[in-house]
């Protein structure tokens, strides 16, 4: 059995993954959020997946290594996978790459970013988050400080944001690729290469035509940079999740790994798709299946065997539990305040005033939130 530890938030990939293209997996994977491991006495034995650790806030990291300890010593029958005691989250994984030598760029946590060394343009994002940047490139010390000024009256603390240098990983025609593979224990699974003319690849600004996809499914067939990538997952101490990267003058960029990445479709799957779109996706459609036979194939081999009732046991300390509770609290709140902000600000008449409303209602949220602690 696989037991697949999630976020609530974040457990939509998985639970759809296994209820369409991994349908024939899901009598042996097993979904298991964070709030409910923190309630569980007995932990089965088998194959133990951790994701989301740049997503954990400090209790559930907390409930996270414990188990993982208790896991560990569990002796045969345990596998565990992104052991989250050991993975290296995104800052401290650009640092580390750029140390060995195979980042030409470097990454500043924004509390502790040199401003006046950096090699310039740079750009800003979140450090653990997955949604690409919050500011264009910044060809200077003084537009970096002002972005940094700006998101920070928009209620972004400095402590969340990360500071990259930019690569300019254009061809002659201004086209930018990102590559991005699979690794499931071991096995290297080439997914994607996504081309856009905006550097910030993301689906919506991709190019879609003939010759993309015929990139694309050599890339997929050849998978060119395999041993590379087991190198950088080694690297970050991940063994399940998907990298994203370049190539910069012939030579591979790491830009991240994501441990609980999107696997089918994802919450946009109902979306109106452009026609070319629609046309792109029936010209890799044989990528796409042989990466699915891949993935199916890459889980059954990490798949630990053993009697369903085989456990041992754990105790969770009922600080953690009530820590955990409370942080749950205050999510759901935030949750709800920030989509009551976002509505008042969606207002036609309040548009000129959006910044100073949302100053002004800061700290009554933040009192509210609190009060739940």
């Amino acid at each position: 059995m696989i037991h697949f530890v999630v976020t609530e938030k974040g457990s939509f990939s998985i639970r759809g993954y296994l209820t369409e293209d991994g349908i024939a997996l899901a009598g042996q994977m097993r979904v298991v959020l964070y709030k409910e491991l923190a309630r569980m006495r007995r932990l089965p034995l088998g194959t133990w997946v951790f994701t989301e650790p740049d997503q954990l806030d400090a209790p559930r990291r907390e409930l996270a290594t414990l188990v993982a300890e208790r896991l560990a010593a569990g002796g045969a029958g345990i596998r565990i996978l992104n052991d989250p005691r050991q993975v290296r989250l995104r800052a401290d994984l650009l640092r580390a790459a750029h140390d060995a030598g195979v980042n030409e760029h470097r990454a500043w946590p924004a509390t502790d970013v040199p401003l006046d060394s950096l090699r310039y343009p740079v750009f800003v994002r979140f450090a653990n988050e997955h949604i690409g940047n919050l500011t264009p490139v910044l060809h200077s010390p003084p537009s970096l400080a002002e972005a940094l000024a700006s998101l920070a009256a928009d209620g972004m603390p400095r402590s969340e944001l990360l500071v990259v240098e930019f690569a300019d990983t254009k061809d002659a025609h201004g086209i930018y690729r990102k590559y991005s593979a699979y690794n499931v224990g071991g096995t290297i699974i080439a997914k994607a290469l996504e081309q856009s003319r905006d550097w910030m690849v993301k689906w919506d600004h991709r190019v879609f035509d003939r010759q993309r996809a015929d990139e694309e499914l050599a890339y997929c067939e050849a998978s060119p940079h395999e041993e590379w990538i087991r190198e950088m997952f080694r690297l970050a101490r991940i063994d399940y999740g998907r990298i994203d990267y370049g190539v910069l003058r012939g030579k591979p960029q790491l830009w991240e790994i994501n441990t609980n990445p999107t696997i089918g479709r994802g919450p946009n799957r109902d979306k109106i798709r452009k026609p070319e779109v629609i046309e792109y996706k029936k010209m890799i459609a044989s990528a796409r299946a042989t990466f699915y036979e891949r993935f199916a194939d890459a889980w059954r081999a990490i798949d630990t065997p053993t009697e369903d009732t085989a456990s041992i046991d754990v105790t969770v300390p009922n600080s953690i539990v009530r820590a955990i509770d409370r942080a749950e609290r205050q999510r759901r709140m935030a949750a709800r305040m920030g989509s009551l902000l976002d509505a008042v600000a969606r207002q036609r008449w309040m548009r000129p005033m959006t910044r100073a409303v949302k100053h002004a209602l800061a700290p009554i949220v933040a009192a509210r939130l609190r009060a739940l602690r």
